[in-house]
């Protein structure tokens, strides 16, 4: 939908809040690349944008569980050209920093997408997963979902 962390802000309170969640899982920050993310400026607002929705989730229910995916980028499609994926892959790298962060200081867990589909497109390729860099093909959407359910039962203990 193009949405970036900021319009997620401004609807945070209907859209996640006011659904009463017992989890809560967010994946956020690659429509943000090059927008409002740049190499230059924007990692602060982008954080502390992060940051409020996840300071109002847990303030409306402090038992709220939380799991943090990291944004992606493959070098495929539109980003098969190396100097586009390298653009955008290195802001996405520094994304990817500040969400382990957050996962560590929200005691969230933590789904690696970003190295989940890296090591993908190493045993077949990019194009197998992420169809024009960013969005992923049904099977990358397994992909994603069979590594959360992994990192949620490890969390919980659960198999």
């Amino acid at each position: 939908s193009g949405n970036k962390v900021g319009d997620l802000r401004k609807r945070w309170r209907e859209d996640a809040i006011e659904m009463k969640p017992d989890w809560l899982s967010i994946l956020i920050g690659i429509n943000d690349v090059e927008k409002t993310v740049t190499k230059e400026n924007g990692f602060d607002l982008w954080e502390d944008n992060y940051r409020f929705i996840l300071d109002e989730s847990l303030k409306a229910n402090p038992e709220l569980k939380l799991v943090l995916l990291n944004p992606f980028v493959l070098a495929s499609g539109r980003l098969a050209n190396l100097n586009a994926f390298k653009a955008k892959r290195e802001i996405v790298d520094r994304l990817c920093m500040i969400v382990s962060q957050l996962a560590i200081d929200y005691n969230a867990v933590h789904v690696k997408t970003d190295e989940i589909f890296d090591e993908a497109a190493r045993k077949v390729n990019a194009q197998q997963w992420i169809w024009d860099g960013i969005h992923p093909l049904p099977q990358g959407h397994e992909l994603i979902a069979r590594n959360w359910l992994q990192a949620v039962s490890k969390a919980t203990n659960t198999k």
